[in-house]
């Protein structure tokens, strides 16, 4: 074959497969325009349309009356539209397709001077944090990149309105935050809200979708700067008061930037959430409790002979008819502004070491019961007939405990107090250890008669040892130790307990509210409220109803202006049988003479504040101790006072307020505890509760606030930090909460009481406690 035949040949081969990739290709572009023309549209035009998001402000937080709690407020935010920056050369800050050098430099150098003037004004700014936020992936590229959100003054508006060529891009927008208008006043209730965290986000998304693909009609979608609930009812309540969103659909070309606007953002406000809480009597509980707090401090009445050091306290007011919660006090606390969008790692640290404002002792920390414990204790005894109304002991001050070989077989009353012939109702009134440990000895000795947990057992049906329920998030189900509790406990870890077989110690402890038993307030306040109502549990109730304004230009929150959206209707958890009256008229009348009588522990301090009608009740004191840092032995510090009660204690007349109050390290409850409750009820049972004052406005931040921060959450407060016994690790006396959870100065541990040994006896672990009257 010649060359010229090659060639030929050649250039033939080449032309067939040319004609060849040409009828492909073109065969390809008549199917997708003559076959798939509608989807080949669609997919071009989704390429090309962006959605902005935006979040509608959140409905509002309102006290039983109509107060208004949380509201919502526009106020000025500084932050930096991508769009524009672009379009003046500071590039789209995306890692993924770098910016060039020029558009870097000019960058820095624009955000290097909106940082010193930021400073200048009182907001101290990082150049490093603008750069970050502006070149966070998350944000598209023309989303507005909030910057500074603590309320931007007008002077400082001023001053970047004139200088706009010198920082493009930077603007002053206005958007809607929380406001407090009470500042701190039941921050543990309402909680706080945040910038969502990656985590959050995730599940949110799963459940409502994202912005521009709804999971439903009805869907909240959420976005990545969008706010969400961290705690209490701002968490609990998140369907409810988070807004609908809404999403602005705009048209962008092949670079990203925008042509135009094919759909305006529609926002719905949240809707709004009323609380059982009387504002009014919720301040005067705070107040109350901060004050008697503060004053148990040094060596004062009922602190001897340790003095006395309380840093903390709760307060909790349920109604019994129906659940109530009508105050819910916690010190210290915190002011809920603060924690908007991020917050710094300084103030995290005031917020969760130490004292930890931020948890709400009410649900999330328990506490030993002491003698306020006798009511599970009298009705456990009656319900196996191991006792009568009418059975008697005779308390010398002391009770030696049956078939004992140890030396400490002896307990003893407070004082060693001799109180005679003793039968139940006397026993309550002047609270005889003596015989309650007699019932907790025999109850034990035969538990092949009245079964292993026949205390415990009680326990549980006035709620103890469970979550009650409530809509708050964090809450702490409290202890109440058994036999099979205690085995497991050790054979989890055998270095954490010294013995591992329930003992006639173990359920002597019991018995008087002591050893494997922690309540939190709220717990103990429903427990008598359900006594005082005649044996109906509620699940306490924290909101009364969910409403949405119809006229939101209108201010009014009549009926003519609002919509119900739910209702929450009184919700019965059980029923505690207290049918046989001759034992209630006996457990009644003897919490009654708790006030009434002159042998009770708590009549003295009900005389000196005395509410409009008699009140019943039980003081309890637990004699704590606590780790010494120094020798690591446990050393002990002043009682823990407590108290709890109801009114009004009349029969025939429904009680319409159960309160109880902790104290820890502010000595007997008889002291401190109970003159507390006395004097928070003697106003609301007479109707003179002082009225909140008139509301003063704080804001919250609009943004995450520069520097150094968190990513927005405060780590569930309140999560893990309940006092119950942790068999993983050393018990040093909080009843077994993880090292750090109560802080250097929190809530005294119970003390390293030992029970008696050898045979049925053992020494105790260190979280129990010897609880007096």
């Amino acid at each position: 074959m010649t060359d010229a035949q090659v060639a030929r040949s050649r250039l033939t081969i080449v032309g067939i497969v040319c004609m060849s990739l040409f009828a492909t290709l073109f065969a390809r572009l008549w199917y997708l325009q003559a076959i798939r023309t509608d989807e080949v549209v669609k997919s071009t035009r989704a390429l090309h349309i962006r959605t902005l998001h935006s979040e509608g402000p959140r409905g509002r937080i309102l006290d039983r009356n109509g107060k208004v709690i949380v509201d919502n407020e526009i106020v000025r935010v500084i932050g930096i539209d991508k769009q524009q920056a672009r379009k003046r050369g500071l590039g789209d800050g995306d890692p993924r397709t770098p910016d060039t050098d020029e558009e870097v430099a000019t960058r820095n150098a624009e955000f290097k001077e909106l940082a010193g003037v930021l400073t200048e004004f009182g907001f101290p700014t990082k150049f490093t944090t603008i750069e970050d936020l502006f070149n966070d992936v998350r944000y598209g590229p023309n989303d507005f990149v909030a910057v500074i959100g603590r309320g931007v003054p007008e002077d400082l508006e001023i001053y970047l309105g004139e200088r706009r060529d010198e920082y493009p891009g930077v603007e002053v927008r206005v958007r809607t935050v929380r406001t407090y208008p009470y500042g701190e006043l039941a921050a543990h209730i309402l909680g706080y809200v945040g910038r969502i965290t990656d985590t959050e986000l995730k599940a949110k998304v799963e459940e409502q979708g994202e912005p521009g693909a709804p999971r439903s009609a009805a869907a909240k979608p959420y976005g990545i700067e969008d706010e969400i609930g961290k705690s209490g009812i701002e968490r609990s309540f998140e369907e409810y008061l988070r807004a609908v969103p809404g999403d602005e659909r705009i048209q962008v070309n092949a670079k990203g930037q925008k042509i135009a606007t094919l759909r305006r953002a529609e926002l719905q406000p949240g809707d709004d959430v009323w609380l059982t809480i009387d504002l009014d009597l919720q301040r005067f509980a705070e107040q109350q409790l901060a004050n008697w707090v503060r004053s148990r401090r040094g060596a004062i009445k009922g602190c001897d002979p340790r003095p006395c050091d309380a840093q903390e306290g709760s307060v909790v007011v349920i109604d019994p008819r129906n659940g109530d919660v009508l105050a819910m006090a916690s010190y210290p606390t915190f002011d809920p502004s603060l924690l908007v969008n991020g917050i710094s790692t300084d103030l995290w640290n005031q917020m969760t070491t130490g004292l930890k404002p931020m948890l709400n002792r009410a649900t999330s920390e328990a506490y030993a019961p002491g003698s306020t414990f006798k009511l599970v204790t009298s009705l456990a005894a009656l319900k196996t007939g191991f006792i009568t109304p009418q059975t008697t002991i005779q308390d010398n001050g002391t009770y030696r405990i049956e078939n004992c070989r140890d030396m400490r077989c002896t307990r003893s009353n407070a004082g060693k107090a001799k109180y005679g012939t003793v039968d139940l109702q006397k026993a309550l009134t002047v609270s005889s250890d003596v015989f309650y440990y007699r019932i907790g000895d025999q109850l034990w000795v035969n538990n092949g008669t009245f079964g292993p947990s026949p205390i415990q057992d009680m326990a549980n049906e006035f709620g103890f040892g469970q979550q009650s329920g409530i809509e708050l998030p964090t809450e702490s189900p409290g202890l109440i130790g058994t036999p099979k509790f205690l085995a497991a406990a050790y054979d989890k870890n055998p270095k954490a307990w010294d013995h591992r077989e329930w003992t006639t110690g173990d359920n002597l402890n019991v018995s008087i509210g002591q050893g494997l038993v922690a309540v939190t307030p709220l717990q103990l306040s429903n427990a008598y409220a359900t006594f005082a109502n005649g044996g109906t549990r509620y699940v306490p109730n924290i909101a009364t109803r969910v409403t949405r304004r119809i006229d939101l230009l209108n201010p009014s929150d009549g009926p003519e202006n609002t919509q119900v959206v739910k209702t929450f209707l009184p919700k019965v958890a059980a029923k505690v049988d207290l049918s046989n009256l001759e034992h209630y008229l006996t457990m009644f009348r003897g919490l009654l003479g708790v006030t009434q009588r002159g042998n009770g522990t708590a009549e003295e301090a009900f005389n000196a504040s005395p509410t409009e009608w008699p009140m019943a009740g039980k003081t309890g004191t637990a004699e704590v101790t606590k780790k010494s840092p120094a020798t690591g032995t446990f050393e002990k510090v002043a009682d823990t006072s407590i108290f709890v009660g109801w009114g009004p204690a009349e029969l025939g007349t429904p009680a319409t307020y159960a309160v109880s109050a902790i104290i820890p390290q502010a000595g007997f409850g008889a002291d401190a505890a109970a003159p507390l409750a006395f004097s928070i009820l003697r106003p609301a049972s007479k109707g003179t509760l002082p009225p909140v004052g008139k509301p003063t406005v704080v804001l919250a931040d609009a943004a995450a606030a520069p520097g150094e921060e968190l990513d927005g959450t405060v780590a569930e407060p309140g999560q893990a930090t309940t006092t119950l016994p942790d068999p993983n690790a050393p018990l040093d006396g909080t009843v077994g909460a993880p090292e750090g959870v109560t802080g250097p100065t929190g809530p005294p541990a119970p003390v390293n009481a030992t029970g008696p040994t050898g045979g049925d006896q053992a020494v105790l672990p260190p979280q129990t406690s010897k609880v007096r009257r």
